[in-house]
């Protein structure tokens, strides 16, 4: 079994087979700026907007038109890792346009390279 991540409503999952990109893939964003007496302090940055790829696999058709009304209905997502990390309030990025394309012969899988977002 390969690597799996899971999108959930909370009423709808659809698992992504295969995923090629760990999510959240993006390191915290850092900034050195210096203390009252000049010597460097890193902080964390928490107002940036956060964005993470998913690209694998879906197994039916009925998931594939799930992430499409997500995408149209700008849906709030949980978000499921592979290490079963799960964080909430992600969307799919319309732009630019999610790949979704079934997969070559008789397979009934669908690939699918997704953006997702979400603000701290």
């Amino acid at each position: 079994m390969g690597a799996t991540v899971v999108l959930s409503d909370g009423q709808r999952d659809c698992t992504f087979w295969e995923v090629t990109d760990e999510a959240p893939a993006w390191a915290t964003p850092l900034e050195v700026s210096p203390d009252v007496s000049g010597n460097p302090v890193v902080y964390t940055r928490v107002d940036v907007l956060t964005e993470v790829g998913v690209d694998g696999r879906l197994k039916t058709k009925a998931e594939v038109e799930t992430i499409e009304r997500w995408l149209t209905q700008q849906t709030a997502l949980y978000l499921t890792a592979r290490d079963g990390t799960r964080t909430s309030g992600w969307r799919i990025k319309p732009a630019p346009q999610p790949k979704i394309q079934r997969k070559e012969g008789d397979s009934p899988d669908w690939l699918v390279a997704i953006r997702l977002w979400r603000l701290p």
